[in-house]
């Protein structure tokens, strides 16, 4: 079974983009430059200096592979991160503007997009879709794996809400989309006679 996943992307998420690098199979990718041990080691035994052992279902190698739970998404999803800041802006009589106070720094907010592709036949990829439905049921964190979370120093996600849409034609594939909030464990201390 023959699948263009650009074209794909380009149809559901209106994403167009080359390959980069074209290559074949047995080529090996290097890792970029600054690349470091944390890097080389985020995804166990599968990333090594030399070349990705993580591939897609095509036999390519992975570039920014992302793990929920304890299941990889499939055809490496497309990440959005977005942050921001907790700004309180003050209007002070006879000034121009305001004054800017800077409170904190907001949660990054995520968006996971990608498609599930039965490769194997045209049944659809139920297995593989009812997984992610449970990871976005369930209550609570999520820990992630990928190396644009790790940049941003994200480890755990809380999934606010989710999207499965079809594709016009292809019962074989699936659509989806995760909308989420980077989270981290906090411990709350009670102390006594306060």
């Amino acid at each position: 079974m023959y699948i263009q996943l650009q074209t794909l992307y380009n149809k559901v998420f209106g994403i167009s983009g080359r390959r980069y690098p074209d290559f074949d199979t047995d080529q090996k990718v290097p890792l970029p430059e600054f690349a470091d041990a944390t890097a080389l080691n985020i995804y166990g035994k599968g990333l090594n200096k030399d070349n990705y052992e993580l591939k897609s279902i095509f036999g390519t190698p992975l570039f920014m592979p992302c793990k929920i739970d304890d299941f990889w998404l499939p055809n490496e999803p497309l990440i959005t991160i977005t942050g921001g800041k907790e700004i309180v802006k003050t209007v002070v009589a006879g000034l121009k503007g305001t004054v800017k106070e800077e409170i904190s720094t907001k949660d990054y907010i995520i968006t996971i997009r990608g498609i599930i592709v039965n490769t194997d036949n045209d049944d659809y990829p139920e297995y593989e879709v009812e997984k992610l439905r449970t990871i976005c049921e369930k209550q609570g964190s999520h820990k992630v794996v990928n190396k644009l979370f790790r940049i941003f120093g994200i480890d755990e996600i809380a999934i606010e809400n989710y999207n499965i849409f079809g594709i016009a034609g292809h019962q074989s594939q699936q659509a989806y989309q995760i909308n989420a909030l980077s989270d981290r464990p906090v411990e709350l201390v009670i102390k006594e006679g306060l």
